[in-house]
Parts: C-alpha cells; structure tokens; sequence
C-alpha cells in the first residue's frame, strides 16, 4: 500500500512539474511578444540606417592551399573574401597581397592552434586582424568561406 502512495506522489509530482514548466514557457513566450511588438516599426527604421551605410565592395581571395607546420603532412584549404570599401584604387593588388600573407602566416600555425571552437576563434580573429592591417583601412572584414584540413 505504500508503494501505490509513492508511485501516486511522483506521479503528482511530475503532472505539476509538467504544468510548471508550460506555465513558464507561456510567461516566456508573452514576455516576448510584448518586446516584439515595437520592433514591427523597426524595418523603416533600418532601411534607413541602410540608406546611411556606404556599399562595399566585396573581393574573393584565391583559394589558399598549404601545409601546416605540425604536423606537416596536414594541408589545408581556405576560401575567404575580403569586404573593401567602395572604390578601393588597385583592389586586385590589396587582395593578392593579403592573399599571400595569408599563405605565410597559415604555414606557421599548427593543428593544435585550430581545434576546438575557441581556438578557431582566435584563428578567425587573427586572420581578420592581419587582413585589416595590411589593407591600410581599406578592409572592412574578411569573411571566411570554407576551411578544409586535410
């Protein structure tokens, strides 16, 4: 007999968890809605922030293929482009010359400096901060396309 009030307990005890739980969800989901309402006014706002905003000019690099430096019977591949600012004189030649900086710096890294989210971070940040300093502040961004090790 004490087994069945056990059983009706944790069975109480999980209806009212359960109806906890979706009474949370729903305060939640309100909550949202009522700061969603303003933002239905914000796509005329936006256009015209955009409206404001220059145009970029967007450039790929030429695909990167090269050996890590550990181990070194790695490769890899990357894909990326640059965001310039419009109108940028020699763009070609800004973007072969971060394209070969690129490859000098990727022989340096190792495959310990990429694995894991934060370490590709870093990885990610560094590139971009290498690109943005030898565009003399004609880069805005580098956008990486694909990353491939191999």
């Amino acid at each position: 007999m004490s087994d069945e009030k056990g059983s009706k307990g944790a069975v109480i005890g999980t209806v009212i968890g359960t109806v906890a739980a979706i009474g949370a969800g729903f305060a939640f989901g309100f909550a949202g809605m009522k700061g969603a309402a303003p933002a239905a006014n914000q796509p005329a706002a936006s256009s015209a922030k955009t409206a404001e905003q220059k145009p970029s000019d967007v450039r790929p690099i030429a695909p990167i293929v090269t050996n890590l430096r550990d181990p070194s019977n790695l490769f890899i591949r990357l894909e990326a482009a640059l965001v310039l600012e419009p109108n940028t004189p020699d763009a070609a030649a800004l973007v072969a010359k971060i394209g070969d900086d690129l490859v000098s710096y990727l022989r340096t890294v190792s495959l310990s400096e990429l694995e894991g989210p934060t370490a590709f971070q870093y990885f990610r940040e560094d590139l971009k901060k290498r690109s943005v300093q030898l565009g003399g502040g004609k880069v805005k961004e580098l956008l990486l396309q694909s990353l491939v090790i191999q």
